[in-house]
């Protein structure tokens, strides 16, 4: 007896979509939750929580301040019609 499959390849679904502000609230809420990692790990002298912790948490916010520039240069740029 055989089996009947359906195979749907042509159609496509984008899964992972999110808006900007979406983005940027996950990375705030990452970013800060590293830099109170780092801070910790800072005063606990524990170089191997504070490096990563550190690192991710700079990563996060000038992601953060890039897609900010971002934004007001869209917005700046559609206001004058260039």
């Amino acid at each position: 007896m055989g089996f009947k499959v359906n195979h749907y390849a042509a159609r496509t679904i984008n899964r992972t979509f999110s808006t900007d502000w979406e983005t940027l609230i996950i990375e705030l809420i990452i970013g800060g939750i590293c830099a109170v990692l780092a801070v910790v790990g800072y005063q606990a002298n524990l170089l191997l929580v504070f490096g990563p912790a550190g690192l991710i948490s700079a990563i996060c916010f000038l992601g953060i301040t890039y897609n900010l520039y971002q934004y007001w240069q869209d917005k700046r740029h559609s206001a004058t019609g260039d």
